[in-house]
């Protein structure tokens, strides 16, 4: 398989076992949302649960973290190809 496909396959994957799991990591925050808000003011609890910008933080956090050393692991093998 090439590389690029392969890429795009990790990605992709990536992105769809963060969605759920950031959502259940959001909800399991929940005090901590609560504390967020009374101690700064920012809105991040709501009548319905945490606000959207706390998915989005959760999920943008999953992403970067597990990005970062697939991104790495690349770079590390891409070196190998151009030394070896």
């Amino acid at each position: 398989m090439k590389l690029p496909l392969r890429i795009f396959i990790v990605m992709a994957s990536i992105i769809l076992i963060a969605a759920p799991l950031s959502i259940l990591i959001t909800l399991l925050l929940l005090p901590f949302w609560s504390w967020l808000e009374a101690a700064t003011g920012i809105e991040s609890i709501g009548h319905s649960g945490p606000a959207a910008w706390c998915y989005a933080a959760i999920f943008l956090i999953m992403v970067v973290s597990a990005l970062l050393p697939l991104m790495a692991l690349l770079r590390r093998a891409q070196d190998k190809k151009h030394t070896a």
